[in-house]
């Protein structure tokens, strides 16, 4: 990462007043220096804006096609959903003025009927009133043209009507869940702007103009790619007024320059930072770094694919051939090497911790734990059919093993991992081929289709995998009828499909939760995936200039960045006073000006004498 130093030549007459300007003037060029490298524009004076930096975009605004997890912080802002997310992944009211119970008729005796009432008075970013017609309109617009995006969002609801101006009614096919229902991360959107957009361009052509119109606290009024996405504050808001009234999200192609913009101030948080960096950050006063997983986690992918068009080796077909597979990862080895050891080895696709009352991670035992073992490892393989000869994996029609092993090229983790991991599996006589692709070839071998039938082009995929804020969502992305878009296994078990029907109409906690525990025990022992890592999410935030960040799972997990939780933006305010744009811009163009009036005034008494300050980066 590049330094920033700074020579004086100092006079020596005028002593105190020539040694602070020589300060304040090298930290007023330095400054706006860092400011004119901006890939945003500076807000209008007195504004209070907050610059934050990411490594990637967005990959669409339209929220029927953007899958990336910018996106998802996008939305959230942007639009209201009718439930949000707290702390711990907790419902929280968005839209819904009160939650819906038996007790307040909400819901119905058979639990198949939710009433929920929104709030009154809430209008559209454009002005127009936002009524139940609207709510009512979005679930629909999902369930009649199964827009996939949200369709696990939606399953077992089979329509919703608006019964008057703030009620809106859902018939569902049976009693479901209250976790399941209140933490649907389906947006709201505007009727009298999409009911102009067909079901086919909403999830494949349709761009949504900006300034995109939502109900949230904030507005994307630009969006120059490759650069920056800036959100203005919606006037119309109907929670309470946030402080900040702009937000400047820019992408970095470097994260190292990313940090050291985020040193120079010129942003007030950062996501997605390098390690060492990281570390770095860490000990830099001013500034609270956070590494948590949240529900992110890194995994092998088999093709499971039994269809006559998959390209994958057979061998992934067999459950027994994946679990043998296990015992050749050294997990805590790899998220040490691979990770800087800012991972832990992973097990299920539900992380421990982020939920709670009750955690519905399930731990395998000591004895159902797959352990690092490459003789249990050969051993299974051997038992399974699969013998070795001579050093040599074969199948059992006596051919040799060959595997392809691929990740992408910005997932620099994944690429260490994939060497180890390709080691580990040359030890069981298996043939590696190792390849890096970039992210969109990879995404397109893997959802790769012939005609109406998919057909997976790949064998081993190091890939990631970003759950729900519901358990029993993240677990029905692996059902039978979420293959070829959640379900990047190709994976299918029917019991695991029943279960999947079983939680989501499961109204008692525990019951749900001990069905979700047994669906992961399922996935654990027929291993479409392993699981090698539960990376940590990098992060820093300003501390030092921002009060009000709101940390998730009890100060452990993200400020921002969160997909859904956006508290710290409705919280968020400069420390200093009449701080603006990130609590400093405003001082620091005041600053410059006061230095250049008295650069004049000294320059006028000692007769241009000369100063040079040098700026390095």
């Amino acid at each position: 990462m590049a330094g920033r130093s700074s020579t004086r030549l100092v006079w020596k007459p005028l002593l105190v007043l020539a040694v602070l300007l020589a300060g304040g003037l090298a930290w007023g060029l330095a400054g706006a220096l860092a400011v004119t490298s901006a890939p945003s524009p500076s807000p209008t004076a007195g504004e209070v804006a907050l610059h934050l930096g990411w490594t990637q975009e967005p990959d669409n605004l339209n929220p029927y096609v953007g899958y990336q997890a910018e996106c998802w912080e996008i939305w959230a802002l942007n639009y209201d959903y009718l439930f949000g997310s707290g702390d711990h992944n907790q419902p929280t009211l968005d839209l819904a003025s009160e939650f819906p119970t038996q007790q307040n008729g909400g819901i119905s005796t058979d639990g198949r009927i939710w009433t929920i009432h929104i709030r009154q008075g809430v209008k559209w970013q454009d002005g127009v009133p936002l009524t139940a017609a609207d709510v009512a309109f979005s679930y629909n617009y999902v369930i009649k043209n199964d827009l996939t995006q949200y369709t696990l969002d939606t399953g077992g609801i089979l329509k919703a009507s608006a019964l008057n101006a703030t009620m809106v009614k859902l018939t569902c096919a049976h009693p479901m869940a209250t976790g399941f229902m209140e933490t649907q991360s389906l947006p709201i959107v505007p009727q009298h702007i999409w009911q102009h957009v067909s079901a086919d361009a909403a999830q494949s052509s349709y761009t949504p103009p900006v300034p995109l119109v939502g109900s949230g606290p904030f507005q994307v009024v630009a969006w120059k790619k490759g650069s920056y996405i800036e959100m203005d504050r919606n006037p119309n808001y109907w929670g309470p007024k946030p402080t900040i009234q702009k937000i400047f999200l820019e992408t970095y192609q470097d994260p190292e320059t990313m940090v050291t913009d985020l040193e120079a101030g010129r942003l007030d948080g950062a996501w997605g930072i390098p390690v060492a960096q990281f570390r770095q950050l860490k000990s830099l006063k001013g500034f609270t770094s956070l590494a948590y997983p949240y529900y992110s986690l890194d995994d092998l992918e088999f093709n499971c694919s039994t269809s006559r068009y998959s390209t994958g080796n057979p061998v992934l077909r067999d459950w027994r051939f994946r679990q043998a597979l296990n015992y050749a990862i050294d997990k805590p080895d790899l998220c040490a090497l691979a990770y800087n050891g800012l991972a832990e080895p992973g097990t299920t696709v539900l992380l421990p911790g982020v939920w709670s009352n009750p955690d519905y991670h399930w731990q395998p035992s000591g004895s159902q734990a797959y352990t690092f073992d490459l003789a249990k490892a050969n051993q299974l393989l051997t038992a399974a059919g699969y013998p070795l000869k001579n050093g040599v994996r074969l199948n059992k029609q006596g051919k040799r093993i060959a595997l392809r092993l691929e990740t992408a090229t910005d997932l620099p983790n994944e690429q260490t991992a994939v060497k180890l991991i390709a080691g580990w599996l040359q030890k069981l006589g298996i043939k590696i081929t190792l390849s890096v692709v970039d992210s969109g070839t990879l995404e397109g071998v893997m959802t790769n289709v012939h005609g109406q039938e998919w057909a997976p082009d790949f064998d081993l995929v190091a890939w990631g995998l970003t759950g729900n804020y519901d358990p029993g969502q993240t677990m029905n992305y692996f059902t039978s009828s979420s293959i070829g878009l959640n379900n990047t296994y190709y994976w299918s078990d029917p019991t695991f499909d029943k279960l999947a029907l079983a939680q989501a109409s499961a109204v008692d906690l525990q019951k749900r939760a001990a069905i979700i525990w047994r669906m992961q025990q399922i996935m654990y022992q027929q291993s479409p995936d392993i699981i090698f890592a539960y990376p940590d999410n990098l992060e820093a935030i300003n501390t030092s200039r921002w009060t009000g960040w709101e940390t998730m799972f009890g100060g452990s997990g993200p400020a921002w960045q969160a997909e859904g939780n956006i508290q710290s933006y409705l919280d968020l305010r400069p420390i200093a006073a009449g701080g603006t744009s990130g609590g400093s811009r405003g001082l620091l163009t005041a600053g410059i000006v006061v230095a250049v009036v008295i650069v004049g005034i000294v320059v006028f008494v000692v007769r241009r004498r000369r100063r040079h300050v040098q700026v390095e980066e």
